[in-house]
């Protein structure tokens, strides 16, 4: 709980996107409280500003994937274009404009944020093929496989078993993967996105290898060591060459790839975060598991399209993009 605007803002962004906070009504102190929690690599944050309220500004948020249920009707404004709504259910945020909304001071709104790099993996990993190509959400295009409901329903049921075990610790690394898989399901399903004809296709007749979802948190867990193709299939009890037809079968790629993939992400949301500063980029990229800076921003721009000094960048220059 805290009265400044700041301290809410840091406590909210780690686990949302990037935005700028504005009182409605300055020196009136806020009466906020924030309770964020990370699943995998979903973000679950319900956040109420109190006081007199504060508008969101959000930039594009491109790469990421981020969705707001405001707990009662929200101004919502799109910045390029100037239009303006009121949000009373699930908000798509824009992926290529920047929105400004005023959250109810007291009942508050909850927040989900992924990348839409996990999204097309876990669709590439039920489809039985590989999709490199980026997944796009498009809230106003189409209709959704199933009704939208079912995103905030599986949402607020994934809160609700976090809560139940809240007094336990953090859930068991299995249950973590159950409730990440069901928030990405219901987001594929409850969504308009640009795979969703191919997901109305019959699933190629094909189980997932039993060795997948322990390699993927092996590496997940280890990215930032010193390890290599011959660590993960060690750590798996197989050889190189099954662990090269597992990482083919289940995600499209070779374990080098893989393991690349894994640590530029992590990247990618460390600069996202952080402040820019000198030896940042060099700072995250030896914290993902990278030895050479050079090496680091080579691949770094082949996956995400842009250096990681403009990835840094992005969160000082997001309120000119508009």
């Amino acid at each position: 709980m805290s009265s400044s605007a700041e301290v809410l803002h840091d406590r909210v962004e780690p686990y949302a996107v990037g935005h700028d906070l504005q009182l409605r009504e300055p020196g009136r102190p806020l009466d906020g409280m924030v309770n964020a929690v990370g699943i995998g690599d979903v973000n679950l944050v319900w956040v109420r500003y109190g006081g007199g309220g504060v508008i969101v500004d959000t930039p594009p948020v491109e790469a990421e994937f981020a969705m707001c249920a405001p707990q009662a009707p929200m101004d919502v404004e799109y910045r390029r274009s100037g239009r303006k709504d009121v949000a009373g259910g699930l908000l798509v945020l824009s992926q290529d404009e920047g929105m400004r909304m005023s959250p109810h001071p007291l009942l508050g709104c909850l927040v989900m944020s992924t990348s839409t790099d996990r999204l097309t993996r876990h669709l590439a990993a039920f489809l039985g093929r590989p999709d490199r190509a980026p997944l796009e959400i498009r809230p106003d295009e189409g209709e959704a496989i199933m009704p939208a409901p079912l995103v905030e329903r599986t949402w607020r049921h994934v809160c609700h078993i976090l809560d139940e075990i809240a007094a336990d610790g953090p859930p068991h690394p299995l249950l973590g993967r159950a409730l990440e898989e069901s928030l990405l399901n219901a987001v594929l399903l409850g969504l308009p996105h640009s795979a969703a004809d191919a997901l109305t296709q019959p699933p190629r007749d094909r189980r997932r290898h039993h060795l997948a979802g322990f390699i993927e948190d092996w590496v997940r867990a280890h990215h930032a060591e010193p390890i290599g193709v011959t660590d993960i299939a060690a750590a798996a009890g197989i050889g190189v060459r099954q662990l090269q037809a597992v990482c083919r079968a289940e995600w499209g790629v070779t374990p080098v790839q893989f393991l690349r993939d894994v640590r530029l992400d992590h990247a990618r949301a460390a600069l996202l975060a952080a402040e820019p500063k000198p030896g940042a980029v060099a700072a995250i990229a030896t914290a993902a598991g990278y030895l050479h800076k050079s090496r680091f921003a080579t691949h770094y721009r082949e996956r995400f399209g842009e250096s990681p000094s403009q990835t840094l960048a992005s969160r000082t220059h997001a309120s000119r993009r508009n």
